[in-house]
C-alpha cells in the first residue's frame, strides 16, 4: 500500500471517531416543535371527523334516493351549490388559529396615562401575564412574537410573563411596537389587579393570573 492510501485511510478513520456535532441552525426550535404538535393533531382530529361524518353523509344519501325521496339529480345540484358555499367560507377561516378582530391602527390609539414605575412594586407588571391575540397588523410587523402552539396569542416565557418582559425590570422591550391591545389596555378598573386602584391595593391573588 502507498503512503499517500495510508495516510488517507488515517484520516477516514479520525473522521470516524471524531463526535457528530449538531448544527444549531438546523435543530428545530422547541416552540417551532410544538407548533408543529399543534397543527398535525388539529388535521389529525379534523381528518377522523371528516372520515366519520363522510361515513354518515353517504350512507343517508344513498338511503335517500334508494327510497325516491331524493333524486339524484336535485342531490348533485345541491351537493354543487353547498360546495361553493363552503369553499367561499373556508377562504377567510382557519380552525385552531384566532387574530384579535380589531383593525385599529394601533400607532393612533389614545393611551390611557397610569404611573406605572411608581407602581410596578406593587402589581408586579400583572397585566404583561394576561392572555390575549395579536392584531393583523401586529403580526405584519413581525416584532411582536406569539405563540405557535396557539396561533395567534401572545408569546409567554415558562414564568408566564410576555416574552417582552424583561424578567429584572419588567419594562416592555418592544415598547415602541407593542400590540395594540397593549396600548388600549387600562388597569384601573380590573379586578384581576388592583382591589382599589386609586389607594393602592393590589389584588392579593395576582400570582393566579
Amino acid at each position: 500500500m502507498s503512503e499517500e492510501l495510508e495516510t488517507r485511510g488515517a484520516e477516514d478513520d479520525d473522521r470516524r471517531r471524531l463526535p457528530v456535532v449538531q448544527d444549531p441552525a438546523t435543530e428545530l426550535h422547541p416552540q417551532l416543535s410544538r407548533g408543529l404538535r399543534y397543527v398535525h393533531q388539529k388535521l389529525g382530529d379534523r381528518i377522523l371527523g371528516h372520515h366519520e361524518l363522510a361515513a354518515h353523509v353517504y350512507a343517508l344519501t344513498e338511503s335517500l334516493i334508494a327510497s325516491g325521496v331524493l333524486s339524484l339529480q336535485d342531490f348533485e345540484s345541491r351537493k354543487k351549490l353547498r360546495a361553493e358555499q363552503m369553499m367561499s367560507a373556508a377562504l377567510t377561516e382557519w380552525e385552531g388559529a384566532e387574530v384579535l378582530s380589531d383593525d385599529t391602527d394601533k400607532y393612533r390609539v389614545k393611551e390611557t396615562l397610569i404611573d406605572c414605575d411608581q407602581r410596578m412594586h406593587l402589581c408586579k407588571a400583572a397585566c404583561c401575564r394576561l392572555d390575549f391575540f395579536l392584531s393583523r397588523q401586529d403580526l405584519e410587523e413581525g416584532v411582536v412574537r406569539w405563540d405557535v402552539g396557539r396561533p395567534y396569542a401572545i408569546g409567554k416565557r415558562a414564568d408566564g410573563w410576555c416574552t417582552h418582559c424583561a424578567p429584572g425590570s419588567k419594562k416592555c422591550e418592544v415598547h415602541a411596537q407593542r400590540p395594540l391591545v397593549c396600548r388600549g389596555y387600562d388597569c384601573r378598573e380590573d379586578k384581576r389587579i388592583w382591589v382599589d386602584f386609586e389607594q393602592r391595593v393590589p389584588n392579593p391573588e395576582l400570582a393566579k393570573l
